[in-house]
C-alpha cells in the first residue's frame, strides 16, 4: 500500500478548550477528491520536530457534509506533536497529511431507523462529533444519544456545539454529560470560610463505569428494532462499555470501538518483545510490488525494521490503536505487544500491526498488498 502525503493548508484554528484547538484544512482543488472521508475516520499528520520525522493520527471532528477537514487536537503531557501543533500551528501553515483511514464507521443510509449510542471521555468525542453529526442529517429517521465523560466542565470539548446541536434536532440527539471532579464553589459572605463547599454542576458526577453506563441505559431506552454502540476514549472506559453491552446481551459485531492513545501518551504499550528463534528472524516483506529479505533482530518490530533500512510502509500511531501499518502474514507467526485496531476475526485471517509485531518463527513472510 503506498503512502501519500499531500500538503494541506491550514485555514482555520478554533481554540475549544485551554488544550484543545481544532485544525481545519483547505481540501479545495485537487486535494477534494483524494481526501473524502466517512465519519469516523482519522489523517496522519507528519511533522519534522528538532530534526526528527513525528508522524500522530487524529481523528475527524468535522462530518463529511461539511466544508473543509477538521481534526481535535488535545495536548498531551509531554506530547511532541499535539504540543507543537496546540502551541506553534498557525493559520496559513502548511502541513504534511495521509489521505483519511480507519474503520470506525458505519454505512448510513436515509431511509432506515436505528438507534445509535456513543460513548466518548476527554479527547474520544472527536470521531464521535463527526459520526454524530452525519448521522443526524443523512439519517434522519435515527436517534444519536451521547454519554460524554470529562473532569470538569472546563475541559468538555464542543460544548458550546453540543448544546447548539441538541436545541437543532430535539429529542433525535440526546446528550448526557458526566464529570469525575466537577468545579466547587466555596460559599462567600461573613463567616463563610467555616461554611461547606458546594458543587455547581448540577449534572451527573462520576466516571464512566458500569453503575453510570446501566443509567444512562435505562434512561435512553432502544428506540429501533437495530442499535449501534460507538466507544471512543481511554482503554479502562472502552472495557467498562464494551463489559456491560455484552453482559446485556448485545451482539459484538455491533459495538464498535478506537481506543484514543497514541505515540505522544502514557498509555502506550511497553511489552516484553516476543521471544525470536536464534535471536533474530528472517523478514520477507511484499511493498509496494517490491519484496524486500532482511532480518528482524530481537526486541525490534517488523515496522521498526524496515524504517531502519529506510524503507517507507505506511504507519502513524506506532502504539496499536490505528489501522495504518496492518499487512498479513503470509508465512510463520508474529506475536504483538498491543492490538487495539484489529479484531478477532482479521487477526484469525492472518492480519498483523507491524508497528506492535515481533516474530515467533525463524522466517515470516508479510504482505502490505493485499
Amino acid at each position: 500500500m503506498s503512502v501519500q502525503f499531500h500538503n494541506l493548508k491550514v485555514s482555520k484554528i478554533t481554540q475549544e478548550t485551554n488544550d484543545a484547538v481544532s485544525v481545519t484544512f483547505d481540501i479545495s482543488g485537487e486535494a477534494s477528491d483524494k481526501f473524502q472521508f466517512k465519519p469516523g475516520q482519522y489523517l496522519t499528520l507528519k511533522f519534522e520536530i528538532n530534526g526528527k520525522e513525528e508522524r500522530r493520527a487524529y481523528s475527524m471532528s468535522s462530518s463529511p457534509i461539511e466544508d473543509g477537514i477538521t481534526v481535535t487536537v488535545k495536548k498531551v503531557n509531554g506530547g511532541k506533536v499535539s504540543t507543537h501543533i496546540c502551541n506553534n500551528l498557525k493559520e496559513g501553515d502548511t502541513v504534511e497529511v495521509m489521505q483519511p483511514q480507519g474503520r470506525f464507521t458505519i454505512a448510513l443510509d436515509p431511509d432506515v431507523n436505528r438507534t445509535f449510542y456513543l460513548f466518548g471521555a476527554g479527547s474520544g468525542i472527536t470521531p464521535l462529533m463527526s459520526i454524530a453529526k452525519t448521522i443526524l442529517e443523512q439519517e434522519p429517521l435515527s436517534t444519536v444519544f451521547l454519554m460524554y465523560g470529562n473532569r470538569n466542565e472546563e475541559g468538555v470539548i464542543f460544548k458550546t456545539e453540543l448544546e447548539s446541536m441538541q436545541r437543532k434536532y430535539d429529542n433525535q440527539f440526546i446528550v448526557s454529560h458526566i464529570l469525575s471532579q466537577p468545579k466547587i464553589e466555596k460559599s462567600g459572605g461573613l463567616g463563610g470560610f467555616f461554611k461547606k463547599s458546594k458543587i455547581s454542576w448540577q449534572g451527573e458526577v462520576g466516571r464512566i463505569d458500569k453503575t453510570s453506563i446501566s443509567k444512562f441505559l435505562d434512561k435512553n431506552p432502544n428506540r429501533s428494532k437495530e442499535a449501534h454502540y460507538f466507544i471512543c476514549g481511554p482503554g479502562q472506559m472502552i472495557e467498562n462499555v464494551e463489559s456491560t453491552l455484552l453482559e446485556m446481551g448485545t451482539d459484538k459485531k455491533h459495538i464498535h470501538s478506537e481506543r484514543f492513545t497514541a505515540a505522544d501518551s502514557s498509555e502506550t504499550a511497553t511489552a516484553a518483545a516476543a521471544p525470536i528463534v536464534g535471536g533474530a528472524a528472517k523478514l520477507i516483506v511484499h511493498l509496494d510490488g517490491e519484496t524486500i529479505e532482511t532480518e528482524v533482530k530481537k526486541g525490534k518490530t517488523i515496522l521498526d525494521t524496515l524504517l531502519d533500512l529506510k524503507y517507507e510502509p505506511p504507519y502513524s500511531c506506532c502504539s496499536g490503536s490505528c489501522s495504518t501499518c496492518m499487512a498479513k502474514v503470509v508465512k510463520g507467526a508474529v506475536e504483538m505487544e498491543a492490538c487495539y485496531a484489529l479484531d478477532e476475526d482479521e487477526v484469525a485471517e492472518g492480519f498483523i500491526l507491524t508497528c506492535q509485531s515481533h516474530p515467533t518463527t525463524a522466517e515470516v513472510e508479510i504482505d502490505f498488498d493485499v
